[in-house]
């Protein structure tokens, strides 16, 4: 099994990114990081040593901004594909392919399947609330036929739990 942890909007709080990696970060093998800060997660290398990392910038970085770093990336894994983005209206039309899109920008947690494919925004880690909306975060368990969808708020509880089947 795979593990991979989902992080976005976390607005240089390092404190509260600290804790939720310190917590996760040793069982897993993945971390995607969905910008608003791009370079967050580069003041935790000693907690991301053998970690395949994957980030991508929000709409005001730079780097976005003139075109040096793609806004879209995609990551294989247990032939499950998975697209990363900071904003959805980042991504061109879809078809129905069991892609998984996992997107942020909005602050908002979400979960939800559309033509056969799956979107996830693990929501923000800001500050304790932000946008009327509690701090919160995922982490994905993955196998061959299925993926265990977790959203966790800032203490690492289960909040929601979702299953996506490969067959279904």
């Amino acid at each position: 099994m795979d593990r991979v942890i989902i992080l976005s909007d976390t607005h240089k709080n390092q404190k509260l990114l600290r804790q939720i990696l310190e917590r996760e970060a040793a069982g897993s093998n993945y971390i995607f990081h969905l910008g608003d800060n791009y370079e967050d997660l580069d003041e935790n290398t000693d907690l991301l040593e053998n970690k395949n990392i994957y980030k991508v910038p929000d709409i005001f970085h730079p780097c976005y901004l003139d075109g040096s770093i793609p806004p879209i990336q995609e990551v294989m894994i247990k032939n499950w594909i998975f697209i990363l983005v900071h904003n959805i209206d980042d991504l061109p039309d879809v078809a129905a392919n069991q892609k998984i899109y996992c997107y942020g920008h909005s602050h908002k947690l979400d979960f939800r399947r559309l033509d056969g494919s799956y979107y996830i925004n693990p929501g923000h880690l800001k500050d304790d609330w932000d946008k009327d909306r509690p701090a919160s975060y995922s982490t994905l368990e993955i196998e061959v036929d299925k993926i265990l969808v977790n959203f966790k708020d800032k203490k690492g509880t289960v909040i929601q739990k979702h299953i996506i089947d490969r067959y279904e």
